[in-house]
């Protein structure tokens, strides 16, 4: 039975830089963990004392295939604003997408990772990992991210994504997946259907297209 098809983003709300991951990483760990204290009472021995949570700890495994990968056609890189505050969208490119992903792992950058309706969580890099191999031009590469928690500051809404009163969060482009409609999707993001058709061009709402990227630009309800 195949996989079930991911959409797994990760992008900058400093600078704008945006990665939709082209394929599902080969295995995604997500550590729940809590803090705890032991100590020793004479007479009777150890003893725990749980605290607070700690942080939630993601790491993503293989997740970047070469440029000419049939898997790469159905991702983008969508990096820099133009005068209007816009993405300008590039075409999927291996080679940046590590560029972004060193500079984000070196510098002091809060990210935002999106994984379906699962996980969306304000985060930062703990770790970026390249293995060179001699036999292969193929590099796995495996990504540490941990929850960014501060009782000093809020969370910001992350540019990139449309951030509603409730909470929700919905991003600007929509990388449409296997079993997808246009009314599928407006239905999942509390979108109005008819302006998200309208806005991409699309006459049937409920045709499937999958590897097509839908602006929802105007299709906030």
């Amino acid at each position: 039975m195949p996989s079930k098809r991911l959409n797994i983003m990760l992008y900058s709300p400093v600078s704008g830089e945006q990665i939709i991951l082209p394929i599902n990483p080969v295995s995604i760990d997500i550590k729940y963990e809590k803090l705890y204290q032991t100590y020793n009472v004479l007479g009777f021995g150890n003893i725990n004392i749980t605290g607070e949570r700690e942080p939630l700890r993601i790491k993503l495994a293989h997740f970047l295939p070469e440029d000419d990968s049939v898997f790469s056609t159905n991702s983008n890189l969508m990096y820099d604003r133009n005068g209007n505050g816009n993405f300008v969208q590039y075409n999927y490119s291996s080679k940046k997408a590590v560029e972004i992903l060193k500079k984000w792992a070196f510098e002091q950058i809060k990210i935002r990772l999106v994984i379906d309706e699962e996980i969306n969580m304000e985060c930062f890099v703990v770790s970026f990992v390249e293995t060179i191999r001699e036999s292969t031009s193929s590099k796995p590469y495996v990504l540490e991210v941990m929850e960014y928690r501060n009782p000093v500051g809020k969370s910001q809404g992350a540019f990139g994504l449309y951030k509603r009163a409730n909470g929700l969060y919905t991003p600007k482009i929509l990388l449409m997946k296997a079993g997808d409609t246009v009314y599928s999707l407006a239905n999942k993001y509390s979108l109005n259907f008819k302006t998200l058709a309208s806005n991409n061009n699309i006459a049937n709402v409920n045709k499937q297209m999958p590897g097509v990227k839908l602006s929802v630009q105007g299709a906030i309800n």
